[in-house]
């Protein structure tokens, strides 16, 4: 049974980046590459992550002006 969890996790990226990011990051990353009509993957998904950290930290900036 462990085994079969293992693989589900190789082969699924959510579930993969579930444990190093936060549940709601992750689910909205999702949606925006699906949103977008790309593929489902790790890079997509990481990209997506990388670019909603980026305007949360830009709008904190921006709220401190």
């Amino acid at each position: 049974m462990i085994t079969l969890d293992l693989n589900v996790l190789n082969l699924d990226p959510v579930k993969r980046l579930l444990r190093s990011y936060p549940r709601i990051v992750v689910i909205k990353a999702a949606l925006q590459v699906l949103r977008s009509g790309r593929q489902i993957n790790t890079e997509n998904i990481e990209k997506a992550i990388n670019d909603i950290m980026n305007n949360e930290k830009d709008d904190e900036e921006e709220g401190r002006d």
